[in-house]
């Protein structure tokens, strides 16, 4: 069965936050953005239409870990932003 879009970038966000917690800094979060990112260019180009629905959830997934992250002070701190 194959679950609407958000459905799937929720059960993402979830699978990564048991599995990793919070990003530490938003520098350690948008270098998995980044990796993600170039994961989905790669099925892209390969037009594998799966894959890149895939990817594109999982970039998402990260974006939005990314930015729950950021509502950590400690997170804040790291990464140099001001409050």
């Amino acid at each position: 069965m194959r679950l609407d879009v958000p459905e799937k970038i929720m059960r993402e966000v979830e699978t990564a936050d048991r599995r990793y917690g919070d990003f530490t800094s938003s520098h350690e979060g948008y270098g998995v953005l980044a990796e993600e990112v170039a994961e989905l260019l790669e099925v892209i180009r390969l037009n594998d239409a799966e894959s890149i629905i895939d990817e594109a959830c999982q970039c998402a997934a990260v974006a939005t870990r990314l930015a729950a992250s950021m509502l950590n002070e400690a997170t804040r701190e790291r990464s140099g932003c001001a409050s």
